[in-house]
Order: C-alpha cells, then sequence, then structure tokens
C-alpha cells in the first residue's frame, strides 16, 4: 500500500460532513484497518470509497488473489489512481501476486503509467521539491543549515514565480509547492492552502493530506496557539515537548488527515528525547 506519512494540518469538517469528508473518515478509517491487519475489513472500506489500489494492497495481504487482481485492474485504468499504480512493482503490500502469470502484464501496464503520470507534472516544481528533500536527507543533526536555509529562499522566489504563472496544474504541483513553503517562517498557511487544494484535486492523496495538517499546526504554533493534530514538537532547554494540542481535536480527525493518535505524538517526543 502507499507509505503512510506521520510528519507536520487542516481544520475540522464541518457537520453534517460533506461528501469528501465522509470519503476522509472513510479513508482514516481503512488506514487504522491496515494498521492493524484487518484485511478484509480494510479492503471492504477501500472499495467503499473507490480505492481500488488501497483494496487491491490488502486482498492481497488476505490471500484473495483472485479480487487483489481485479482491484489492480480498476486502479490501472482509473485515471485518478495513477501516482499509486507506478510503484506497483515495488509494493511489499503485492508481492503475494508477482508468482501469478497475469503480474507481468500489470507490471507493464504500471511502467506505462508512469510514463502517462510523468507527463502531467511540472518538472521544474517537483524538482525544487527533490532538492529541498535532498537538503534534509541527512537529519536534523546533520544538516547545513546554513546552506539550506539559502537555498530555501531561492527555491521560495522561483515557486512564487511558478504559481503565479499558472504553473500548478495537478495535486502533486501544489504539493511540491506546499512542501517548499513549509519550511519558511510566516508562511506555514500558504503551505497548508496549497496542500489543501492537492487534496481537493485528489482526496487520497494521503501525504498532502497529512502536509495540509502539519502546516495548519505549524501556523498555529508559530502564532502561539494551540496546535490541532500534534504534528509539531519544541525544543525547551535541551527538551522536546510536543507543542499544546487543542483538546477538542479527536483522533478520528486525525486520523481522517493520515496523523497518528495523539498518544503516538507524545510517545513520539519521549523517544526523541532518548536519542
Amino acid at each position: 500500500m502507499r507509505t503512510l506519512l506521520w510528519l507536520a494540518v487542516l481544520g475540522c469538517s464541518s457537520s453534517p460532513l460533506s461528501p469528501l469528508s465522509q470519503a476522509r473518515r472513510v479513508r482514516g478509517k481503512a488506514i487504522g484497518a491496515y494498521k492493524a491487519d484487518q484485511w478484509s475489513e480494510c479492503a471492504k472500506l477501500f472499495a467503499s470509497i473507490d480505492d481500488h489500489y488501497g483494496a487491491a494492497s490488502c486482498r492481497a495481504r488476505a490471500g484473495d488473489r483472485e479480487q487483489a487482481i481485479a482491484d489492480l485492474e480498476r486502479a490501472l485504468a482509473s485515471p485518478a489512481q495513477l501516482r499509486y499504480v507506478v510503484d506497483l512493482e515495488d509494493d511489499p503490500d503485492l508481492a503475494a501476486l508477482h508468482d501469478d502469470a497475469r503480474w507481468p502484464q500489470l507490471a507493464e501496464r504500471s511502467r506505462a503509467a508512469k510514463v502517462t503520470y510523468e507527463s502531467h507534472l511540472n518538472r521544474e516544481l517537483r524538482a525544487l521539491y527533490e532538492a529541498d528533500q535532498a537538503d534534509r536527507a541527512g537529519g536534523r543533526d546533520h544538516i547545513d543549515w546554513t546552506a539550506t536555509m539559502r537555498n530555501d529562499a531561492e527555491r521560495e522566489k522561483r515557486v512564487d514565480a511558478i504559481l503565479a504563472a499558472g504553473g500548478a496544474k495537478v495535486a502533486d504541483d501544489y504539493f511540491h509547492a506546499a512542501m517548499i513553503y513549509q519550511h519558511e517562517e510566516g508562511k506555514a498557511r500558504r503551505a497548508h492552502e496549497l496542500a489543501k487544494k492537492a487534496v481537493e484535486l485528489d482526496p487520497a492523496f494521503d501525504a498532502a493530506r497529512w502536509l495540509a495538517a502539519a502546516a495548519l499546526d505549524r501556523d498555529l504554533m508559530q502564532h502561539g496557539m494551540p496546535q490541532k493534530y500534534g504534528t509539531q514538537f519544541q525544543e525547551r532547554g535541551g527538551t522536546w515537548v510536543l507543542w499544546e494540542v487543542d483538546p477538542t481535536v479527536t483522533d478520528d480527525e486525525r486520523a481522517e488527515w493520515n496523523c497518528p493518535p495523539l498518544a503516538m505524538a507524545k510517545a513520539r517526543a519521549e523517544a526523541m528525547n532518548q536519542k
């Protein structure tokens, strides 16, 4: 299945829930079932929101080969699922299907989908995003922060120009731009809006849902307010602590935006102090 990212937010959904919010709630439950190895429930939930790739992952794990392949066929035929099928060959959830006679054809279609998927992207935004991630690849204690901050400022200026020229078209473009902005002081709200746009274009884009949540949390923290989803930490006197969290936000709402339960966020703070 797609990698689940637990990093750094979006506002709470209104009541009654919109169809989009309902789908996000179902997705949160499906992810929970996946993490609990509840494969049949996971598959049923993903299928109910037409996430054929997610359903295939769960069914392959459950040993339901025929239905898993049928779901993959649907995913490969769906333009909305291009992002996910491009990694089909490297997905460990699908390993049980590799000895099936139909697998080579599925893999070939996945490679063709990757060409189509990448043709839709703004390549410069993607390159800027990849450079941003490369600057941070060594971990916090091994980053050249002087060079990285200089590069961040240059990347932000270029993203400003690309967006002003209408260069963002698809969900990935908005996600890549949001990731650049979320590092900059005072730009977290802008990152939130861009990631939110990515989610609107592709509700199944889990990384964008998390980033939208994290960016809102960061903006709230920068304004001295409690965060909603527990994605932000602060170092105080050499000790890492979880920034104050709004107690009215539930773990169900966190799951809706691809964020872990609050208890897990608190455990992460403890783990950070053990390093």
